[in-house]
């Protein structure tokens, strides 16, 4: 438990830093769209690329863990689209961005500070696994619908969706890293290395990125974010408990599933919102707050999984 506090607090004191530069105004507003770019495009695929490129191939691809991954985060996707689009009334792009944000858990930068110190080096795969399912099948959907929300079914152009999505460095690394293992390809050292300086800035760069972005808007407990909050603290979680026993999955990874899917929100999910404008504020209370209160949340889920 002192692991799981030291861990959530590291992050906090991270994003804290990034808020007091924003309402300082240390760093100006018209930074925060440079950071995000270097996030999305640089340091996170590059990190995701190099981490794939690197795995176990035998172990990555474990039918079981794959199989509930799939289940639990599209699941969750689907799950959340259809409440806020058909329940709330939604619009398509922002039901699109509200299932982004309750489906992709924040497995990168606290997750790998987290279960690294808890489980060992074991907790990277599926940590690892979570990344490539939400690179190849999440974002891509996402980006779709929220395409789709904007111009209209009758006005869109596949051609263009499908040339976006694989300008989409996320998604393109995701599956280059992937075709790399499968191959068996290794990168020259020098190459990897320079892949890691860039990709052991991603967590640093992003939960600072995320106190500035904190800092521009109001954070407000709307019951739309207690929704969201609930869907991601609580229902995903409990969610990928009942996966695991569907799909015969036990031991270390199957209690590592239900951990990470107990996490708060992914920092690009936020920044999706901010770089689309798609309810900035209601996606930035969501992750704010769900991650606060899964001091609480996550602990509930590490006692009932005992881990």
């Amino acid at each position: 438990m002192n692991t799981f506090i030291t861990a959530l607090l590291s992050v906090a004191i991270v994003v804290i830093i990034g808020y007091i530069a924003g309402k300082a105004k240390i760093i100006p507003e018209k930074c925060d769209s440079g950071l995000t770019i270097y996030i999305l495009n640089f340091s996170l695929p590059i990190l995701l690329f190099n981490t794939v490129a690197n795995a176990n191939l035998q172990a990555l691809l474990e039918p079981k863990m794959n199989i509930a991954f799939v289940i639990g985060l599209f699941g969750m996707f689907v799950f959340t689209f259809l409440i806020h689009k058909f329940i709330l009334k939604k619009s398509i792009q922002e039901s699109a961005q509200t299932s982004y944000l309750c489906s992709y858990p924040n497995t990168a930068f606290l997750g790998i500070p987290l279960m690294l110190a808890i489980v060992g080096n074991q907790a990277m795969l599926p940590i690892v696994v979570s990344n490539i399912i939400t690179g190849i099948i999440i974002i891509p959907i996402t980006l779709i619908l929220i395409e789709i929300g904007v111009i209209g079914f009758d006005n869109i152009n596949f051609k263009k969706i499908a040339l976006k999505i694989v300008k989409t460095p996320l998604i393109t690394l995701s599956f280059a890293g992937l075709a790399f293992a499968v191959l068996g390809i290794k990168l020259p050292h020098l190459i990897s290395h320079s892949f890691e300086i860039i990709g052991s800035s991603s967590s640093g760069v992003s939960l600072f990125t995320l106190g500035l972005i904190i800092s521009r808007f109001k954070i407000f407990p709307s019951k739309i974010v207690w929704l969201n909050i609930l869907f991601k603290n609580i229902l995903h979680p409990l969610f990928m408990m009942i996966i695991i026993k569907l799909v015969g999955l036990d031991g270390l990874i199957a209690k590592e599933l239900v951990i990470l899917c107990a996490m708060p929100p992914a920092v690009s999910a936020t920044f999706f919102s901010v770089l689309f404008g798609i309810q900035p504020e209601e996606n930035i209370s969501s992750t704010v707050l769900s991650t606060a209160l899964s001091i609480l949340t996550m602990s509930i889920f590490m006692y009932l999984v005992q881990i």
